[in-house]
């Protein structure tokens, strides 16, 4: 922390941790006592950044020891490397979008979704501030310098989605392509004229009045009309048919997990959140990460573990219209919900 006053504000009280640790409902955990008669180790991988607080969570609250599991997290900078390890072995589960069980599943490799992490697109197209009276709708961008991330990414394929529903290609905008300067730094810069953004980027923009929303996903009409659907399973915990095989207690255990942990992020304020993973970000983005977790988070975070073939549906079309992938790999083959359960 920058301060007295940062540390204050965002330090990790003990005894809050404490009790949300040892804090297990019975009623809605019934299996708890079950899953500690033996201990299972699994490797987990995440990216860092506010995108896997829900795996943070757990870690530090030790959810993961609670359920009988053994797990060490492990960070990866990007998602292609982890699905890579994912298909390696090198880990059990991966909390990363669906679309490498798309990818991989086309080329024959059998990764599955085993569990839900998000119900909707929770990211906003952002436009400079000083465009504002000349980019009204998506058909101004037409010549302007755009980022989404790298191409092929989950981003990019939302805001291709964006262009191609609004008479726009990726020919018609200069598309600037950086691994390495943020989302938040191109725009600041001036880098780009607009952006796919996130928390806690988005926010930081927001609040400095760098930006303004010229589409939030959020919006229900919004997401209906890009994506077809009232969900759409944009993050998900991913694995492989060696584990879901060999390994099934594993996975009914880190369902276990799964929903105690969106029962405790429904419940809890996002102050006392950020109390508990605060020490992971940067202490110049908590703001911004409070405002992520009282907004996107908590509309997007699901309730449960529970795969909807609908929202699987509607994640995967978004990849399918801007061909990234070339078929749909069908929900009985991209998806074991044995312990997650399936919803329509």
């Amino acid at each position: 922390m920058r301060n007295r006053r940062d540390f204050l504000k965002y330090s990790l009280l003990g005894t809050t941790a404490a009790v949300a640790k040892t804090a297990w409902d019975s009623t809605i955990y019934p299996a708890a006592s079950q899953e500690n008669r033996g201990t299972i180790s699994v490797k987990l991988g995440a990216v860092s950044g506010i995108n896997s607080i829900d795996v943070w969570i757990p870690e530090d609250l030790g959810y993961f020891d609670a359920a009988g599991l053994n797990a060490q997290v492990i960070t990866f900078q990007s998602g292609s490397k982890m699905r890579d390890a994912l298909i390696a072995g090198e880990i059990d589960f991966a909390a990363q979008a669906p679309l490498h069980v798309y990818v991989s599943r086309l080329k024959g490799i059998p990764l599955n979704v085993v569990a839900n992490r998000r119900n909707l697109v929770d990211t906003s197209l952002v436009v400079s501030s000083d465009l504002r009276s000349q980019i009204k709708s998506v058909s101004d961008l037409k010549g302007r310098r755009v980022s989404a991330g790298e191409v092929g990414t989950w981003s990019w394929a939302v805001f291709i989605t964006y262009l191609r529903q609004n008479g726009l290609s990726d020919k018609d905008v200069e598309y600037v392509q950086s691994a390495t300067s943020s989302t938040y730094t191109l725009l600041k810069t001036r880098q780009v004229d607009a952006a796919i953004a996130g928390a806690p980027d988005l926010h930081r923009l927001l609040k400095e009045k760098t930006v303004f929303q010229l589409l939030n996903a959020l919006d229900p009409d919004v997401h209906k009309k890009y994506f077809g659907a009232r969900e759409a399973m944009t993050r998900a915990w991913l694995s492989h048919d060696r584990v879901t095989s060999q390994k099934p207690e594993s996975v009914k255990r880190l369902v276990a997990v799964v929903n105690r942990t969106f029962a405790y992020m429904h419940r809890t304020s996002p102050e006392e959140i950020l109390k508990v993973v605060g020490k992971r970000f940067d202490s110049a983005n908590l703001d911004a990460i409070l405002t992520g977790l009282r907004t996107e988070l908590k509309r997007s975070v699901p309730r449960n573990a529970s795969i909807s073939q609908a929202a699987y549906l509607a994640d995967q079309q978004v990849f399918l219209n801007t061909g990234i992938i070339k078929k749909i790999v069908p929900y009985s083959q991209g998806v074991f919900d044995n312990f997650a359960g399936r919803r329509a």
